[in-house]
């Protein structure tokens, strides 16, 4: 018997790039290669946060395509001699066809970046490449016009500004990021984090795409993560250049470039002249204005406005605010903002350099001033994402993320008239942590909420307080959480809420409605899983005098960051925003948005605003602030790349100017217009009394346009699928969508239908599909009102807890149970009593303060931050860029270098680079070469000029962008200052001496040393770098060959003698070594022993390559002894008989009598080996003669017992089917029947006889009846019983012996119609005919 044997149970990569199946190692699968790199992926932790979830497809491919075709890449990679020696970004062809790239450069034809690069050139290029980036690169340069080849610089004149235009830049938004410093470190101060999608073809987001530097330097950083690549960036650089929105133009075109300073011609300004002071010539064509060019502005006509006099006033007018001989502010975003009197306060916000924590500016005087506040009073630091409410005289702060320490929980009160602040103590319930220790205990540290002044009049609390709503909590993640402060007690608390169940977020807006005493709160990036984010598009209205949401109508776009304003009451002003933070879900989306959305309150409805198309201003930006004086809307501030400190206006129109109903209703000019049916006029909805909008004479106005048929049908199919989603009464009936609760989990939008008394609500889980059963069996219901909803539902606790995504947020609510498992959030099991024991959740990520702490719970760790972030919120933590690199494998951890003098945050990273080129590319790190001509240095923080400490590392010796040209890792000296004394030392070789020799390993960079690689005489080799011998001998396993691979059937001692393969007597093995972990074998081993003690031992070997054999045998109670030595094993046959060798196995012990041990060496693979024992005996003729008769003739015998059973089973079933047939006869139904008999003449023969002849001619005088008809099954057919007369031979009576001459005949007939008879019977008259009794259906 053959049989091909494994060796291996696991599926392993074979020595071509395929992948062995588990049946046979001599058989090759054609398509396991993707089964592997997929078994590969599936190994690798879970997903870490929401880049990852979203990009999972893509990573997968890179792995497949990696993983699948890494080995044919070999054969198919970039050869530049097949390509005319080309080789791109000014790389260099070597013999070999492999490119040698040029500084900051690399793959294998040079084409995406990498490294630091030095540009000292005056004009230049920037790019990262042709086609589209790499993903995982970091790439800097380094733009130094004052470089020279002399270690210092003596010039003393100021120092040349760096002009850097931009042609194109489109990078995955919110990940992958472009950052430029104006210095030569990433210390110095940032101008611009680029990322998105910017300039592309016409589209451009800035007027002037530029960024300038004044230090004299510029250091460019590119930084792309693991997953997506777009087309990248191109710009270029100009020393002393003017700016300009062309750079085929100087100054724009209308001025004169001086020192890198534009001079304007009259009628421009700006840094870089494109701004006209009466742009489009004030639209004097169309008579709506004239320029003034002593006031160099516009006077537009009375019904006109905007810069160039083209907006429509009545319609609402954009326009840009120019302070008048103020500088502005350094720009800012995620500030907080406040109108006290004439002034608009900006308090803290993100900002590159260290700045004011407020300013203001004067609306009136156009000018921004300098808040001076009193020394005596303490100030809060400065901080971002902060919400602000204006409260009489004071401005209120709360929460944020301050520099250095994370989010906070702050109450600040600045007093605007005596302009001090104050640390407010509110005063909080006690937490109670005897149920969870998770309790939300207000305040709450958190950033990115929003915060709302309430007026006291029509609230039935009749007094003015502020509500938080939403926002991130480092402890709690996205909060779903209302918090009230009343200004008068001090008391800070957290609201339960009801009606829908909302899903809080961060970046989201609120804004008060005096119309309808509700805050509407929009957008927001909310999480969709504990590892995923998404933006919102859900519109949510607040009441508070309530407390209950209501779900509105979904806005047209989701956006996060962006600002939202009722400028008048009915009409919200949305503006902005981030509009898109994935890519795989971004639809044509744009990190910064300029639109401009309205949201109709009256008639829950969204629309877009025009924007005019000559407004001279950058639009396009989020993180802004925005704020409503004298009626118009200030839009301050913001991030479009770069932090920006310019300030908009809009003014809404005027309702009067609309005639017709139609445009009066469709028209949104910052004012809600509705129509006067009475009047005819178009009037404000602020101008109507509030009970005549929802009252008895609503009919009066018209306050929203008529629906199309199609519209009205497309919203009705839309409300009833949206219903169907609700599982809660609360949910169901706090919406726009006319829904109607029917119980039991069931939302409707029509009536409610018959529905069972149980329900059940399923969730679907990768593991095991689990449901969640009700206590209780409602009975049917059809629930219209909020305040008629059940007071406990099962369907609402499970729904409140489907939005909690966190550990700690789910435990902090006691219905709720965190199932760690599978990281979501289920109902607690009412049966169950929760303990505090069995509450346990992880740490919080920002409570981790070290790298692998924070990659060990599967959070984001960033590295120039120092901050440990949860995985769904690292757009929440960065939103402006500020994490410069992030990781979630703590293989990437960095470990804090001992004795840090420098307060720079960068000074962590250095320390954990061990070459110089590693060190060059983090653009904080710098190399010091420590001068003795080795190679030997270390990697420290610093810029390009020097380290931070100088005493750190000598002037001459420090390297920023380049490594120095000796680098023998410390194992050899350069005598020409380039290339290493050959060989090198401390066992170690290559160029660079960076290898450590066959049979060392360990880690040579810079002075590490090699040791040799301890394998216990089974192997000669090791891995280079763990160590891991590679053994000589299949079979013997371990990292130092000390084991046997017994799984696999290998037995023995290697540490004394060797490990051998257990060959089963009479099996044919075959043994294929060609896969890659093979390549290292050169022996292996067998062993067997013959258990047949009667019959000889055939032993047959074939090898497919040359190779040597040795054969030993051991005895019981002898030593080995060999019997073949160095037998050629290509084909090799031998019988050991049994008469020289005893086999079998010993009666005391069981131990084998004899086993044979087969050595095959000196072999290179790839090779298969056949090798087999077998004792198969000699055939006897005779006893195989008698055992064939024996055989056969018990088979004739079985088969005539067989056959006579057959014969005698054949009669017993057709005497049985006899007997059920006599059995059904004789259950028939009896009937007696009346039969008159007619008594006759002697019949005449004769006549008979002739009468016979004649049949043809004549009638029948009469058709008998029967006696019976008796339907068959099916009532197709009948048996037909009739009486009739015996013949009597002429005689009158019946002869003797029969009774009465009668007798029954029977017949099968057919019951229907009759047929034709196939006789033809002769006309008669109807008279004649006589009736027969015969029923016509029977034949």
């Amino acid at each position: 018997m053959c049989v091909e044997h494994t060796t291996q149970k696991a599926t392993k990569r074979n020595y071509y790039g395929a992948t062995t199946a588990v049946v046979s190692l001599s058989t090759h699968a054609s398509s396991s290669c993707l089964i592997h790199c997929c078994s590969a992926s599936t190994q690798r932790t879970p997903t870490f946060n929401a880049k990852y979830r979203r990009k999972c497809l893509s990573l997968l491919v890179l792995l497949i395509f990696n993983g699948c075709f890494s080995n044919l890449r070999r054969t198919t990679a970039y050869n530049c001699t097949a390509h005319d020696g080309h080789c791109q970004n000014d790389g260099q062809c070597q013999e070999d066809g492999q490119c040698l790239c040029a500084d900051g450069w690399q793959g294998p034809d040079c084409q995406f970046c990498g490294g630091k690069v030095l540009m000292h050139n005056p004009v230049g290029t920037i790019h990262d490449g042709w086609g589209n980036y790499s993903v995982s690169v970091k790439c800097s340069w380094l733009i130094d016009p004052r470089h020279s080849h002399s270690s210092h610089r003596q010039s003393t004149d100021p120092p040349p500004t760096i002009r850097m235009h931009l042609h194109e830049f489109a990078t995955e938004c919110g990940w992958d990021h472009l950052y430029i410093y104006d210095g030569d470190s990433v210390d110095s101060p940032l101008l611009a984090v680029f990322s998105g999608l910017m300039y592309r073809g016409n589209f451009s987001i800035r007027s002037v795409p530029e960024v300038i530097a004044r230090s004299g330097t510029a250091l460019l950083h590119f930084f792309s993560d693991d997953a997506y690549n777009m087309s990248g960036f191109n710009l270029s650089y100009k020393v002393n250049g003017c700016p300009t929105s062309s750079e085929a133009l100087n100054c724009s075109g209308h001025g004169k470039c001086v020192d890198g300073t534009c001079i304007c011609d009259p009628l421009y300004r700006g840094e870089a002249c494109n701004t006209a002071v009466c742009p489009n010539n004030c639209s004097e064509d169309k008579d709506q204005g004239e320029c003034k060019i002593e006031e160099e502005r516009c006077i537009c006509k009375k019904e006109f406005g905007g810069n160039d006099c083209s907006q429509l006033k009545a319609t609402g007018v954009w326009s840009t605010i120019h302070p008048k001989q103020s500088t502005s502010p350094q720009g800012t975003a995620s500030h907080g903002a406040a109108v006290w009197r004439d002034t608009l306060h900006i308090i803290g916000g993100e900002s590159y350099v260290p700045g004011e924590l407020m300013t203001t500016y004067d609306f009136n005087g156009n000018v921004w001033e300098t808040l001076h506040v009193k020394e005596a009073s303490s100030a809060p630091e400065k901080r971002y994402a902060v919400s602000t409410v204006m409260y009489g005289d004071k401005i209120f702060i709360y929460g944020g993320v301050v520099k250095n320490k994370g989010i906070t929980n702050e109450l600040w009160a600045f007093d605007a008239s005596a302009k001090t602040w104050e640390n407010i103590t509110v005063k909080t319930d006690a937490c109670n942590l005897t149920s969870t220790p998770y309790t939300m205990c207000g305040p709450l540290r958190v950033a990115g909420h929003t915060a709302t002044l309430v007026p006291g009049f029509g609230d039935k609390n009749n007094y003015q307080y502020m509500i938080v709503i939403f926002g991130h909590s480092p402890q709690y993640g996205y909060l779903n959480t209302v918090q009230e402060f009343n200004f008068g007690t001090r008391e800070w608390k957290i609201v339960e809420t009801n009606g829908y169940v909302v899903k809080g977020g961060f970046g989201h807006s609120a804004a008060y409605d005096l119309l309808t005493e509700k805050v509407y709160v929009y957008g927001g990036i909310v999480s969709e899983s504990e590892a995923s984010q998404v933006l919102s598009t859900k519109l949510y209205a607040y009441e508070p005098s309530t407390r209950t949401w209501t779900l509105l109508s979904a806005a047209p776009s989701a956006r996060l960051l962006h600002t939202a304003n009722f400028i008048n009451e009915g009409l919200m002003m949305v503006f902005g925003g981030n509009t898109h933070n994935d890519t795989s879900q971004s639809y044509g989306a744009k990190c910064y948005s300029q639109d401009l959305l309205v949201y109709d309150v009256f008639c829950d409805s969204w629309h877009m605003h025009d924007m005019p198309a000559h407004l001279q201003a950058d639009l396009a930006r989020f993180g802004h602030s925005s704020a409503v004086f004298e009626q118009s809307l200030y839009i301050y501030g913001g991030f479009n790349g770069q932090l920006l400190n310019d300030m908009l206006r809009y003014t809404p129109g005027d309702c009067n100017y609309y005639t017709k109903q139609e445009k009066c209703t469709n028209a949104r000019p910052g004012i809600k217009c509705i129509w006067d049916v009475q009047k005819m006029l178009c009037i404000a909805i602020n101008q109507v009394p509030r009970s005549a909008i929802y009252g008895r004479d609503q009919y009066e106005y018209v306050a929203c346009p008529p629906k199309s048929r199609i519209t009205m049908t497309s919203e009705l199919l839309s409300d009833v699928s949206r219903c169907r989603e609700l599982t809660n009464c609360q949910s169901c009936l706090s919406n726009t969508f006319g829904c109607t609760y029917c119980g039991n989990g069931i939302c409707s939008k029509a009536r409610c239908r018959e529905t069972s008394l149980a329900s059940t609500v399923s969730y679907d889980t990768p593991a095991q599909h689990q449901q969640l059963t009700p206590s209780y069996t409602s009975p049917l219901m059809t629930v219209k009102r909020l305040d008629k909803c059940p007071h406990s539902e099962d369907f609402l606790i499970s729904s409140i807890c489907e939005q909690l995504h966190s550990c700690h947020a789910c435990s902090a609510n006691l219905a709720c149970n965190w199932e760690p498992e599978h990281n979501r959030c289920r109902p607690t099991n009412s049966h169950v009593n929760r303990t505090v024991e069995e509450i346990i959740c992880p740490p919080p990520c920002a409570s981790l303060k070290t790298c692998h702490n924070c990659t060990e719970e599967d959070c984001i760790w960033c590295q120039n931050e120092q901050r440990c972030v949860d995985r769904n919120a690292y757009t929440a933590s960065f939103p402006y860029g500020q994490c410069r690199e992030w990781t979630t494998h703590a293989s990437k951890c960095r470990s804090m270098p001992a004795g840090i003098t420098t307060t720079a945050l960068s000074s962590a990273q250095c320390g954990f680079y061990n070459s110089c080129a590693q060190c060059l590319d983090d653009p904080a790190c710098g190399w010091c070469d420590d001068g003795s001509n080795t190679g030997l240095g270390k990697c420290i923080v610093g810029g390009a000029l020097a380290p931070y400490d100088k005493t750190e590392c000598p002037h001459k010796h420090w390297h920023f962008t380049s490594c120095p040209p000796c680098n023998c890792n410390g194992h050899s000296h350069c005598s020409d200052h380039i290339h290493c004394e050959q060989p090198c030392s401390n066992l170690t070789y290559g160029n660079h001496c960076d290898k450590c020799r066959n049979g060392y390993w360990g880690n040579p960079i810079n002075g590490g040393q090699c040791q040799k690689c301890e394998c216990n005489n089974q192997g000669e080799y090791c891995h280079p770098d763990t160590g891991k011998c590679y053994c000589n001998t299949k079979g013997i396993v371990g990292d130092h060959c000390e084991k046997c691979d017994s799984q696999n059937h290998y037995h023995g001692d290697p540490l004394k003698s060797s490990c051998y393969y257990e060959l089963t007597i009479d099996y044919q093995f075959t043994f294929n070594l060609s896969k890659k972990e093979d390549r290292h074998f050169t022996q292996i081993n067998f062993r067997n022993s013959p258990v047949k003690p009667e019959v000889d031992a055939d032993f047959t070997i074939t090898c497919s390559v040359p190779a040597k054999m040795d054969i030993s045998v051991k005895r019981v109670g002898a030593p080995e002894k060999l019997i073949f030595v160095g037998i050629n094993c290509s084909t090799f046959r031998h019988r050991f008989p049994k008469t020289e060798y005893a086999f079998g196995h010993s009666l005391d012990d069981n131990s084998s009598l004899t086993t044979f041990y087969v050595f095959v060496h000196d072999f290179q693979p790839p090779i298969w080996i056949q090798i087999a024992f077998s004792q198969y005996p000699k055939l006897n003729l005779q006893q195989f003669f008698i055992t064939f008769s024996t055989c056969f003739l018990l088979l004739l015998l079985m088969a005539a017992i067989l056959w006579k059973i057959k014969q005698k089973y054949d009669m017993f079933r057709r005497r049985q089917r006899l007997f059920v047939e006599m059995e059904q006869m004789a259950s028939r139904p009896f009937s007696q029947v009346l039969v008159e008999i007619e008594n006759r003449e002697t019949i005449d023969l004769t006549q008979t006889m002739e009468g016979v002849t004649h049949m043809s001619k004549k009638r029948k005088k009469d058709c008998p009846s029967p006696i019976a008809l008796e339907p068959c099954s099916g009532n197709r057919a009948a048996v037909l019983s009739l009486l009739v007369r015996l013949p009597t031979g002429g005689l009158q009576h019946a002869p003797a012996g029969q009774s009465a001459g009668l007798a029954v005949a029977s017949a099968l007939v057919t019951l229907g119609n009759p047929r034709r008879p196939s006789i033809e019977h002769p006309k008669e008259t109807k008279s004649k005919r006589k009736q027969s009794q015969h029923p016509d259906s029977c034949t």
